[in-house]
């Protein structure tokens, strides 16, 4: 128990040190590994990843490489180096399908691709990534305690894939492009669910149809609106002034 307390104290010091430099010099496993695991708590995360790669050079095939791996994975995406969280994390999946924490590794990698997301104008690669690997989560993992937030993300990415398509379509309006303007449209309204914009496609199907002098379809979708959804101020007026000319 002292030799235990003693160890303990040497953690702290090395935790709050000046630089929170680690000396490993002389540590078996068992205290290696315990420094590693004080760095990572303590959210050190640039030598929580120096400790856990050390952990996997000196001891490979340990009983918890698979917890070594997730925790490099989660230190290299706080540092944001993508890449290398990825593969820690694609390691879990492939080498140690048995896991506890292969679910966690396949959400995780899911939402790596999501903060690498550009102008949704642009280049959606990042947000298509995200998700596929959330569909196969979802697929593989439909008891896992992370369903809610995996939930959440996909509500994100699909209020974005939403915002793309509606951006598509008011393009293709703009330039009286009706039936690709109506085709993008329509996917922002059918394939994402209910999404935060999902008044301004209403509005926006409603404006398509006014313009090509569908007076009946036009109304409906403007009536979709002002039921299904909540309309800000500007909204609202903007609809009723529609209605009344109609």
């Amino acid at each position: 128990m002292k030799k235990y307390f003693a160890f303990v104290v040497l953690i702290l010091i090395a935790v709050t040190s000046c630089g929170r430099s680690y000396n490993t010099r002389g540590l078996d496993h068992e205290q290696l590994e315990q420094l590693a695991d004080a760095a990572f708590l303590a959210e050190d995360f640039d030598d929580a990843s120096g400790l856990y790669t050390e952990l996997m050079f000196a001891y490979p095939g340990a009983a918890n490489t698979d917890l070594y791996l997730y925790r490099l994975g989660v230190s290299e995406a706080a540092l944001r180096y993508w890449s290398d969280a990825l593969f820690y994390f694609n390691r879990v999946q492939s080498e140690y399908s048995r896991s506890l924490m292969v679910d966690d590794c396949l959400f995780q990698s899911a939402r790596i691709w999501w903060l690498q997301r550009h102008d949704y104008r642009k280049d959606l690669t990042p947000i298509m990534n995200a998700r596929t690997l959330l569909s196969s989560f979802f697929e593989k993992y439909p008891g896992s305690s992370l369903i809610e937030e995996a939930t959440l993300l996909s509500d994100s990415i699909s209020n974005v894939l939403s915002m793309r398509a509606l951006f598509v379509g008011q393009f293709y309006a703009r330039r009286n492009e009706y039936d690709a303007s109506l085709l993008y449209l329509r996917e922002a309204l059918n394939d994402y669910g209910d999404t935060e914009c999902k008044a301004e496609v209403l509005m926006a199907i409603g404006g398509v149809y006014a313009y090509r002098g569908n007076e009946y379809s036009a109304r409906r979708f403007y009536q979709r609106a002002l039921d299904e959804c909540e309309l800000n101020e500007e909204q609202l007026m903007e609809l009723q002034t529609i209605l009344e000319e109609l």
